[in-house]
């Protein structure tokens, strides 16, 4: 959503997600050039694209390192497996990305895509898969929804009431499986996460494609987008403009909540099995994705056309960080590290906040 100013020096809000400065008031003649000339002009081009340039010039970077480390690493075949691993993340960090750009967080993402993908494969075991995978998301929305109620109605900030929806959902997942999950995934989560169509174009590319396709639409070109960054923008002004807040709030999470049961689902897929943890290093990747795509950290500004650059940016660094022998460990404190840099170099962005 891009900040622009009309006639009158007020600022407008766009769908992009990039803020622009108000020049409303900037005097102007007629046949004269700014100051600065084209110098000035490609300064400000690349301040309104560096949410887009920025990730893509990494992903760019990380492949010529990767081909010169390792000069089989850039090939048809890797890159296609590559992106396919990024389309796990990526769907997962659509979720977070929605609830970023309330100027929210969601830290239950772990375990909540944890019980999802352990209701798939138990239930499975003695139901059909359309009811296990039914139920595996229906959990997952339930466990958002309840996080938007707490952070829209009792005011528990993003932050606490997603951190003890996890330690909540860790423990009733240990209950539950009484440390031992069960059950395989189903076949056509298997066809989904890992099979290809005519041996070549993966399925999973393709529900990514749509996927993202269907979430930049609804940021862009909904009501419901347009809701979106302005409670993310100024929460008490779009109240007062007439915008239902804590509808939009508690709709948000629970859209990240069914993007974490998406997640699960693919993930169980690609590994045929659930098993404790698994969601666990998916928290900092989706951020890391967010982020790294531009998506302001307090909300208002962004979109997921960035977060999908940030996720593959993510997979190659993690592939690259592994051609190296950086242990996971040192993933970790890099993706913080990124996380860190990115908001730095990205900055508090033009908005201030009254």
């Amino acid at each position: 959503m891009t900040e622009r100013a009309d006639g009158r020096g007020r600022t407008a809000i766009d769908a992009d997600g990039a803020n622009v400065a108000n020049t409303a008031n900037a005097p102007s003649r007629p046949g004269s050039a700014p100051a600065g000339g084209r110098t000035a002009d490609g300064g400000a081009w690349l301040r309104r694209n560096r949410t887009i340039l920025i990730p893509y010039g990494l992903i760019a970077l990380l492949l010529v390192a990767a081909a010169i480390r390792t000069p089989g690493f850039v090939t048809p075949g890797n890159l296609r497996g590559q992106l396919v691993l990024a389309s796990y993340l990526g769907v997962i960090a659509g979720g977070q990305t929605l609830v970023i750009l309330t100027g929210g967080i969601d830290l239950s993402l772990a375990w909540n895509l944890n019980l999802s993908a352990i209701l798939l494969t138990q239930i499975a075991a003695d139901f059909s898969p359309a009811v296990a995978a039914a139920a595996a998301l229906g959990s997952a929305a339930l466990v958002g929804l309840v996080n938007g109620l707490g952070v829209a109605y009792l005011r528990i900030p993003s932050l606490v009431m997603t951190l003890g929806m996890n330690a909540v959902l860790a423990g009733l997942t240990l209950v539950y499986t009484n440390g031992s999950p069960q059950g395989d995934a189903p076949a056509f989560v298997r066809s989904l996460a890992v099979g290809r169509i005519g041996g070549v174009l993966p399925w999973a590319l393709l529900f990514w494609l749509a996927f993202g396709a269907a979430l930049i639409f609804a940021l862009r070109r909904t009501t419901y987008g347009r809701r979106l960054y302005a409670v993310g923008n100024n929460r008490e002004a779009a109240y007062l403009s007439g915008v239902p807040v804590r509808g939009v709030l508690v709709a948000t999470y629970a859209l990240c909540g069914l993007c974490a049961g998406l997640g699960g689902l693919l993930l169980t897929g690609y590994s045929a099995q659930s098993y404790l943890g698994m969601g666990d290093p998916f928290v900092l990747q989706a951020i890391a994705a967010v982020v790294i795509g531009g998506t302001s950290i307090l909300g208002g500004a962004g979109g997921y056309g960035g977060t999908i650059a940030g996720a593959i940016t993510v997979v190659l660094l993690q592939n690259v960080l592994q051609i190296v022998g950086i242990r996971p460990a040192g993933q970790q404190i890099l993706y913080g590290l990124i996380v860190l840099l990115m908001l730095f170099v990205y900055g508090r962005g033009a908005r201030v906040r009254e």
